[in-house]
C-alpha cells in the first residue's frame, strides 16, 4: 500500500494550489445590484415595440394591423407561444408589410425568453437586416449578439461585430457604452475561434480605459466592465480546455494555473456589482473546477495497483478533488442568491441551479462508494 502515497502527495500538492486561489468572501458577491445595461430581467433589451399599437395606413394593410395588435396583446398577457405564432406568421406570410421586422424582433424576445437562442438568433438578425430606424436597428444588433453568443455560432460574430466595428463613425445611433459592448463581443469571438491573444489585448484595453476615466470608488455597477473582465476570464478558460491533461504532473497544474488566472477575472467582474455579469461569471468559474474533475474522474488508476490498491487510490484521489467541487457549489449558490434577492432570472441562474444538482447526485454517489 504504501507505494500508492507518493503519487497521490504530488496530486494533494497540484490540488491545493487549485482550491486555495483568492476566494470571494460571501458578503463581498452583490447582494443588490444597480441596472444592468439590459432592461429586463432576461438579460434583453425590451424596447415599446413589443407593446406599441402602430398607426398605418388603413388600406391593405388593415387585418395584418390587427394581427400585429391581438399579437402584442397575447405577448403582454404573457401567452407567449400564441403571441410568438402570430408574430411568425405575419412575418413569413407578409415580409412586406411595414411592421414585418418588428413582428421578427418581438418573435426574438420571446424565443430568448423561451431560452430557444437559436431562433431567437435568427429573428432578431432578420429583423436588425429589415428595420428602419437606426436606434431599433441597434436593439436588434445587441440583442442578436447576446443570442448568438448562447448559439456558438462565433465566426459569425467575428464577422458582423467586426464589419460594425469598422464603420462605427457612421453609425450615429450607437452610444459609448455601446460601442464598447460590441467592441467586447469581438473581442470573446476572437478568443473563441483561437485568437486569444489579440482577444485579450482587447478585452483590456477596454479595462484599462473604462478604469482611467473611473474614480477607483466609482468603478462599480459598469456593465462594459463587467463584462471586460468577463471575458478576460474567459480567455484563460479557452486555454484550459485546450490544454490536454495528458499523463504528467506539469500538464495538471499547468491547467490549475489557468483556472486561478480566469477566477482571478471572474472575481474582479462580479466585484462590479452587475447581476447578469455576476451570475455569468459565477457559473464560468465554477464550471471550471467540475471540468476539471470530469477529466480527473475519467483517468484510469495506475495499471501497477492492485485492485485494493485502486480502490483506495479512487477514493483518495476523490477526497482531493471534492474540495474543487465544494468550492463550485460554494460560488454556484452565492451567486444564485443574490440574484434571488433582486428578483433577476437568466441564462446563468437555471445553468447554475442545474450544476448544483449535478454536485449533489455526484457528492452522494461517491460519499456512498468511498465513505465520509
Amino acid at each position: 500500500m504504501n507505494r500508492i502515497f507518493p503519487i497521490l502527495i504530488v496530486f494533494c500538492m497540484i490540488f491545493v494550489s487549485c482550491a486555495t486561489a483568492p476566494e470571494q468572501k460571501a458578503e463581498e458577491i452583490p447582494q443588490q445590484a444597480a441596472p444592468s445595461h439590459v432592461e429586463s430581467e432576461y438579460g434583453i433589451r425590451v424596447t415599446p415595440k413589443s407593446v406599441e399599437i402602430y398607426e398605418v395606413s388603413k388600406a391593405a394593410d388593415e387585418d395584418l394591423d390587427k394581427l400585429f395588435a391581438e399579437a402584442n396583446r397575447l405577448f403582454d398577457e404573457n401567452k407567449l407561444d400564441e403571441a410568438e405564432r402570430l408574430y411568425t406568421r405575419i412575418a413569413e406570410t407578409a415580409p412586406e408589410y411595414t411592421l414585418a421586422p418588428s413582428c421578427r424582433y418581438n418573435a426574438g424576445l420571446i424565443e430568448i425568453k423561451l431560452k430557444n437562442w437559436e431562433a431567437a438568433e435568427k429573428n432578431f438578425f432578420r429583423a436588425y437586416e429589415t428595420m428602419q430606424k437606426p436606434e431599433d436597428r441597434r436593439d436588434a444588433l445587441l440583442n442578436w449578439l447576446e443570442a448568438a453568443r448562447n448559439t456558438g455560432i462565433w465566426e459569425k460574430i467575428s464577422e458582423i461585430s467586426g464589419k460594425i466595428i469598422g464603420s462605427f463613425p457612421a453609425h450615429s445611433e450607437f452610444k459609448e457604452s455601446d460601442r464598447r459592448e460590441i467592441s467586447l463581443r469581438y473581442a470573446e469571438s476572437l478568443i473563441m475561434t483561437g485568437n486569444v491573444e489579440e482577444g485579450r489585448r482587447l478585452a483590456d484595453y477596454w479595462r484599462m480605459t473604462i478604469l482611467r476615466e473611473t474614480p477607483r470608488h466609482e468603478a462599480v455597477y459598469i456593465p462594459e466592465l463587467a463584462l471586460a473582465y468577463f471575458v478576460l476570464g474567459r480567455s484563460f478558460v479557452k486555454e484550459f480546455k485546450d490544454l490536454d491533461l495528458g499523463d504528467s504532473t506539469e500538464s495538471l497544474e499547468e491547467k490549475c494555473k489557468k483556472i486561478v488566472e480566469a477566477q482571478t477575472q471572474f472575481l474582479k467582474a462580479i466585484n462590479v456589482g452587475v447581476i447578469f455579469w455576476t451570475n455569468a461569471s459565477a457559473f464560468e468559474a465554477a464550471k471550471l473546477y467540475t471540468d476539471l474533475y470530469a477529466e480527473m474522474e475519467a483517468r484510469p488508476a495506475p495499471e501497477e495497483l492492485t485492485d485494493e490498491e485502486k480502490s483506495v487510490y479512487t477514493c483518495e484521489l476523490w477526497k482531493k478533488i471534492s474540495i474543487l467541487l465544494k468550492k463550485s457549489r460554494k460560488t454556484l449558490v452565492k451567486s444564485t442568491e443574490a440574484a434571488k434577492k433582486i428578483g433577476e432570472e437568466n441564462e446563468y441562474t437555471e445553468k447554475s441551479f442545474e450544476m448544483v444538482e449535478e454536485i449533489d447526485r455526484i457528492y452522494e454517489e461517491k460519499e456512498n462508494i468511498c465513505g465520509n
